[in-house]
């Protein structure tokens, strides 16, 4: 049954009055990918495409501690395969990837405490 005219009126003003829109251009084919994407994450397309650019501005906009710093908690971003394969290897040893990185990471620097080259006084170098 079609939407009364008025009915259609009414969502009209009110997506008027309380929404910014802007249009955006992809490459052909671009939209059935996104569209795919949104669905698979259970989300309209608009909510999938609103959450990537906040997620995009809120990563773009957090301070970024210097190399080597304490971060206390903090976030630390990855390249995705590593974020995968953190995933992959957290799964397969039933643990969770926070979890399992944290592990990987003290087992990688006593490792490399390990390595280093011993100096004439006796002394492991720090610097390697």
């Amino acid at each position: 049954m079609p939407v009364p005219k008025a009915n259609q009126r009414a969502v009209n003003k009110y997506v008027k009055n309380n929404y910014d829109r802007i249009n955006v251009t992809m490459p052909k084919g671009q939209k059935e990918v996104i569209q795919a994407a949104a669905v698979a994450a259970g989300e309209s397309a608009n909510s999938y495409i609103n959450t990537a650019i906040i997620q995009r501005m809120d990563r773009d906009s957090a301070p970024q501690e210097a190399a080597g710093s304490s971060l206390e908690g903090g976030v630390v971003s990855l390249p995705l395969e590593a974020i995968k394969a953190a995933q992959e290897a957290a799964e397969a040893a039933g643990e969770e990837v926070p979890q399992f990185v944290a592990r990987a990471i003290e087992s990688r620097a006593t490792l490399d405490k390990r390595k280093r080259p011993i100096d004439k006084g006796g002394q492991k170098n720090a610097g390697g």
